[in-house]
């Protein structure tokens, strides 16, 4: 009888703090997940950062947290964390204790393997009681993302046309007024800075005088890239690492350009976040410029919009002229010389780079014509 009354005793206590913490583990309890910082490059290790907060007096004996990421981001070796990875997402689970008004912070090291926009959804949270009996299930959703950045390639800037090498050079017509090319002093006029004041000529005709500047033609560069890994290539792409390989070459040439001071644009037959049009970002100078033009190149999809003909034509058709084109495609031919011709006859200057398809010093440049 005694042992039936100790037996009763011990399934009413299990059965009450299994009701217990079946209805109230989950109470008062918050989660977020959230990257340490919100861009880096292929290849950079950045920090995710979890964080538990129990806020009430019942501590949590046990929460199991699972959620799914994609599979480019690795976590390192060692992690206090479940990890079965599959080719696109992997799934995550990790096991949690809290302690009553308690919270708790995991630092977690992520390798970022390949560019892109990842961004987390939502993670799944159970908890029960002291035995996993009576379980207990809550979604918690996330908010945030990482844009990874294509790493810019090692390009030979070099071996573009010594015009885009040389700096800006002065011109008759009236373009843009360089400050740092001085020609001489005229009288002050309304709205001129007081930056522009020439105080030497000033003194000396005892009128104010400021600053001549020249005028000089922007240094404008635009690059293009093919998607097309192949001539017969329809819609898919086969070898997805080449023009992966082409993005990063783009990244190069265009971050060459911008530290030199040259205005750099960038147009591909390719979409951006499963956009139905080819990606096209305007010429413009700066390190602001730079990171829209990674950004950009991060969120590339490696699908085609257009025949990269077609795209050739098209900017033939915009009409613009003075410019620098570097074209990065996995081939050419004649018909695609025959479109960049009309590029030519625009007044720009082309220059044709074969993504090299070993390593990048293997590389083959075509030959620069100016109409």
């Amino acid at each position: 009888m005694f042992i039936l009354w100790i037996l009763l005793f011990s399934m009413a206590a299990i059965y009450g703090q299994g009701r217990l913490f079946k209805r109230h583990a989950l109470r008062e309890l918050t989660y977020s997940r959230k990257f340490r910082q919100h861009t880096c490059f292929a290849g950079d290790e950045i920090e995710l950062v979890e964080q538990l907060d129990n806020r009430k007096s019942l501590p949590v004996p046990w929460l199991r947290v699972e959620s799914q990421l994609p599979a480019q981001l690795q976590f390192r070796q060692g992690e206090n964390i479940e990890v079965s990875s599959g080719n696109l997402y992997q799934n995550h689970r990790s096991l949690f204790s809290l302690g009553s008004y308690k919270r708790l912070t995991r630092t977690h090291y992520v390798k970022a393997l390949k560019r892109g926009c990842y961004r987390l959804n939502s993670v799944t949270i159970t908890g029960g009681d002291l035995l996993g009996v009576f379980l207990q299930h809550t979604k918690f959703q996330l908010n945030d993302e990482l844009v990874v950045y294509p790493r810019p390639a090692e390009v030979p800037f070099h071996l573009l046309p010594s015009r885009s090498m040389q700096g800006e050079y002065t011109v008759k017509r009236f373009i843009v007024p360089d400050p740092f090319v001085v020609s001489g002093a005229r009288e002050y006029q309304p709205g001129d800075s007081m930056k522009q004041i020439n105080w030497k000529a000033s003194a000396r005709t005892g009128v104010l005088q400021v600053h001549q500047y020249d005028y000089t033609a922007e240094r404008n560069m635009m690059i293009l890239l093919n998607v097309e890994d192949r001539e017969t290539m329809w819609r898919t792409v086969s070898n997805k690492a080449l023009i992966e390989r082409g993005i990063e070459w783009a990244a190069g040439v265009a971050d060459a350009a911008i530290v030199q001071g040259m205005a750099a644009g960038f147009t591909a037959n390719m979409p951006v976040d499963s956009g139905p049009d080819s990606v096209r970002i305007e010429s413009n100078r700066g390190h602001e410029h730079m990171l829209l033009l990674l950004e950009v190149m991060a969120m590339l999809e490696l699908s085609r919009t257009v025949k990269f003909q077609q795209l050739l034509e098209h900017e033939a058709s915009l009409g613009y002229s003075d410019r620098d084109i570097v074209i990065l495609s996995a081939y050419w031919n004649d018909t695609l010389e025959y479109a960049a011709d009309k590029l030519r006859a625009c007044g720009n200057s082309v220059t044709v780079w074969e993504i090299p398809r070993e390593g990048l010093d293997s590389y083959q440049a075509g030959e620069e014509i100016s109409a």
